[in-house]
């Protein structure tokens, strides 16, 4: 029969495995959007939220690529940690009617970012990922 103990450590190291995968692909995305082509673009809403529990900017934008118009909202790092100034900081950085550089993907103009690389915790769940991957496997072989 099965241990219990082996389940559970089978399936920490699944999990450590997709967070590392999912990881991975969140850092070749970031990358390869360094070298994605650009458009200028324009700021259409830029304000900070009346929610109290949403402290992140909401900032949309749109921009042309082969005469095609794409509206998106900036996305940001699931990490991050934001506060009234961050918001203030970015509002007043993408101010309404400001002409951006938009990049996007030539593949897929839809998917576009004023800021495209690494942001501050893309490697954050890599790091977690591999982490909860050694430390099962670890666990598997001492355990076994």
């Amino acid at each position: 029969m099965f241990n219990p103990y082996s389940i559970i450590l089978g399936l920490f190291v699944v999990a450590g495995l997709g967070a590392t995968i999912w990881g991975l692909r969140v850092i070749i995305m970031a990358r390869r959007s360094l070298g994605w082509p650009s458009v200028e673009g324009k700021i259409e809403v830029s304000e900070i939220s009346s929610d109290e529990f949403d402290l992140l900017p909401h900032i949309e934008y749109s921009y042309c690529v082969d005469k095609r118009t794409f509206q998106q909202t900036l996305k940001f790092p699931s990490d991050i940690t934001p506060t009234k100034e961050f918001a203030q900081n970015y509002v007043d950085n993408y101010s309404v009617g400001k002409k951006v550089q938009v990049y996007y993907d030539p593949h897929n103009p839809n998917h576009s970012t004023l800021e495209p690389g690494l942001a501050k915790g893309d490697w954050l769940v890599l790091a977690i990922g591999l982490g909860m991957l050694v430390i099962g496997v670890l666990l598997f072989f001492v355990a076994g």
